[in-house]
């Protein structure tokens, strides 16, 4: 009877951990603790806080679409990540991908806003971190979502040409991002050049249905202007000369 008892407890203990909620909610309390271990218990708060909002974009974006979803997890050290079954088409690639980061302007706007408006030095902060990490998330190399953007794009140009215009524009976002002094991003502008380059031989093989000619034009213009936005944002808010604000600019300069 006993030996039975511990079976049963050891079948629902182990039914337990496997609980996706579970899973969820130790990598939640391994990436707060981390992170406050890190820096403070306060940016750990701020840190979780954008990744939730940024993660939730991408799985709005995939409900609209009808796609399942297994909702988001936190990755300690890393950031989020959210789990839903692959898009059928490039648009959904590039809506997806592009709902994070247009949640995450929303947040950065609102607190920038409200900064403006409290002068409140933990509220600046929130938007200066906020962005910084969607900013990041808009660079254009894989798997980051500007990659997944940029990838998007450049197969449905359905030739060489996508490939040529998009390593254009990766050369002149290098030359305006190096002018600004933002070696950062100049970084990983390389780094996205090559991985579309590398990406060559995936083109040719590529069956998903493509975006036409206005939806490339489209995404790219939603693309280039919500990634200024954030960097102007980030500027903005070090120009104010906020205590620690400056860290982001740093990080884009470094």
């Amino acid at each position: 009877m006993s030996a039975n008892r511990s079976v049963t407890w050891l079948g629902l203990a182990f039914k337990f951990l496997k609980s996706a909620k579970v899973i969820k909610v130790a990598l939640a309390g391994m990436a707060l603790s981390g992170w406050t271990v890190m820096y403070s218990f306060e940016f750990a708060v701020v840190l979780i806080g954008t990744l939730v909002f940024h993660e939730y974009g991408h799985l709005h974006a995939m409900q609209r679409f009808g796609i399942k979803t297994r909702g988001m997890y936190l990755i300690p050290f890393f950031g989020g990540v959210a789990v839903g079954e692959k898009a059928q088409t490039h648009w959904q690639d590039v809506y997806i991908s592009m709902m994070g980061p247009v949640f995450g302007l929303g947040m950065s706007a609102a607190f920038y806003v409200a900064y403006r408006l409290t002068g409140n030095h933990f509220v600046g902060l929130v938007a200066s971190i906020s962005a910084l990490i969607n900013l990041f998330n808009l660079l254009p190399i894989h798997p980051l979502d500007g990659g997944r953007i940029a990838k998007g794009l450049v197969f449905s140009g359905n030739s060489y040409w996508g490939f040529v215009i998009m390593l254009a524009l990766s050369a002149a976002g290098f030359a305006l991002a190096l002018h600004l002094g933002l070696a950062f991003l100049c970084f990983f502008m390389v780094l996205g050049a090559l991985d579309l380059v590398f990406s060559w031989q995936i083109f040719a093989t590529d069956t998903k249905p493509k975006l036409d000619r206005y939806g490339i034009l489209f995404s790219l213009a939603w693309y280039l202007t919500t990634t200024a936005i954030f960097v102007a944002l980030i500027m903005a808010i070090a120009a104010s000369a906020l205590p620690g604000s400056e860290v982001a600019i740093r990080v884009l300069e470094s």
